[in-house]
């Protein structure tokens, strides 16, 4: 397991960055005065990514910077503002936030005068705020001017016509997705502010109690079968031996008992019906989730489905165990979530109905394994990362039905 992938996170995870830093800064005409890491994503096979909050110096004046470096092989024609070093061995593609060379179109979304300007025809700026970031792959920002708020989708080049057309497709079936505002450009989707706030909120603060899993398998059901037509893509749990790969990296004194576990998740995926391929929305999770706390449609409180860049064919197990792992995860995040293993077994429950339960905790424990690594993406403790490790093992080591197989390697 050990290699240039491992060697990339020891070497973004470490000390020794400040040469790197100077590289980017350098085009600037900035130097480095501090660092301090942010975070480290390890994607396998993709590569390894780090960003870093800088503060630089231009002569006498100070700036802050974000600076962002990968192992990923860089996009043919490549920006000027990018630069290609090497450091301790290591092949490195290293920019200032937001000239990311994988999304074009992120300087522009990451400007308030031309979000201004364009999205809401104003000479006026509008106000920014980042939502999420993942480099090389995708941005969302957040626009507000006036009482108008725009949310911004910033993809990798010629992405953004294919989700557009998700929008309209989920749309046009009566899904709470986004409505886009106009064509995308500079790939870019611009997407309109659903009601509602993100179900990890209401989980925090009652358990999701409004929420059923008949609502949930409901809001499912009324994926239009023309998803059927769009790319498959491979569920968390089919992608299993890389994530316990990146576990193992993140976690690497529980090397042996990741590598275990996540053989026997796959040999209980592979052993385990999922079920009929069918319309599936790719990564439901609470963040993706809009819950109004009045609202009674046709699926229950639910108000929005977002990020429906992975809507496609697929198990319908899938989904739902991604939904059910995540809740049980989210104390790791922080403890205020104490509804939140509660909320997971009552929809795990009502899943049982409708999947094979077998299926579904073997898929659970997959979600939750491939959540490992990300629990040390910010420099979080290891007891976070341990977590997550030991709720994939509790999943894959259930055995609460008469004549479920219990799977070699459960608990490590």
């Amino acid at each position: 397991m050990a290699g240039p992938e491992q060697e990339a996170v020891a070497l973004l995870s470490g000390t020794g960055m400040g040469p790197v830093l100077s590289d980017a800064l350098a085009p600037g005409g900035l130097s480095v005065h501090r660092w301090t890491r942010r975070r480290v994503h390890h994607r396998p096979g993709a590569g390894v990514t780090a960003v870093f909050d800088v503060v630089a110096l231009a002569g006498d004046r100070w700036a802050a910077e974000v600076v962002c470096m990968s192992t990923a092989a860089p996009p043919a024609g490549m920006s000027p503002d990018a630069v290609r070093t090497r450091h301790e061995g290591v092949d490195l593609v290293a920019w200032r936030h937001p000239h990311d060379p994988w999304l074009p179109g992120l300087a522009w979304a990451s400007s308030p005068e031309v979000v201004g300007r364009e999205v809401f025809s104003s000479a006026v700026p509008a106000e920014l705020t980042g939502v999420s970031y993942r480099p090389t792959r995708r941005a969302v920002l957040r626009a507000a001017h006036g009482s108008q708020v725009r949310y911004l989708k910033v993809l990798r080049q010629d992405r953004a016509a294919a989700l557009h057309a998700r929008h309209r497709i989920l749309l046009e079936a009566g899904l709470p997705v986004p409505a886009p505002c106009g064509d995308p450009a500079r790939d870019v989707v611009v997407l309109r502010q659903l009601p509602g706030t993100p179900l990890a909120a209401s989980v925090r603060d009652v358990g999701a109690a409004a929420l059923h899993p008949e609502q949930v398998l409901a809001l499912l059901d009324a994926l239009p079968a023309a998803a059927l037509e769009l790319p498959a893509r491979a569920s968390w749990t089919d992608r299993v031996l890389a994530y316990g790969h990146a576990a193992a990296v993140a976690l690497p004194e529980e090397r042996a008992p990741i590598e275990r576990l996540a053989a026997a998740i796959d040999e209980a995926r592979r052993a385990t019906d999922p079920g009929p391929v069918v319309p599936v929305h790719g990564d439901l999770y609470e963040a993706n989730l809009l819950v109004g706390p009045d609202v009674r449609g046709p699926f229950g409180p639910v108000t929005g489905l977002l990020d429906v860049d992975a809507v496609g064919p697929g198990h319908r197990v899938d989904d739902l165990a991604c939904l059910v792992a995540h809740l049980a995860v989210l104390p790791t995040v922080h403890d205020r979530y104490e509804h939140a293993p509660a909320a997971a077994q009552r929809m795990l429950a009502g899943f049982d109905e409708v999947v094979d339960p077998v299926a579904l905790r073997v898929r659970c424990a997959g979600v939750a394994l491939s959540l490992v690594a990300g629990a040390r993406r910010s420099g979080g403790p290891p007891d976070r990362a341990r977590r997550r490790l030991e709720i994939a093992q509790r999943f894959l080591g259930e055995q609460r039905f008469s004549g479920a197989r219990r799977f070699p390697g459960a608990n490590g």
